[in-house]
């Protein structure tokens, strides 16, 4: 699961910058394991319907 400190964090990059980050960290990731980085883990832990 990803996080971020934004928007603390505001001044030191923009957030579409650590957001293409994440995206180019997981480019070789299978989908099923990019489904669990950007949204499934976060909706187990947090019990979001």
């Amino acid at each position: 699961m990803f996080e971020s400190n934004f928007p603390v964090n505001k001044g030191s990059y923009p957030f579409g910058n650590g957001w293409n980050a994440f995206k180019r960290l997981t480019s070789d990731a299978s989908a099923e394991d990019r489904q669990a980085l950007f949204r499934g883990t976060v909706t187990n832990v947090y019990r979001l319907a």
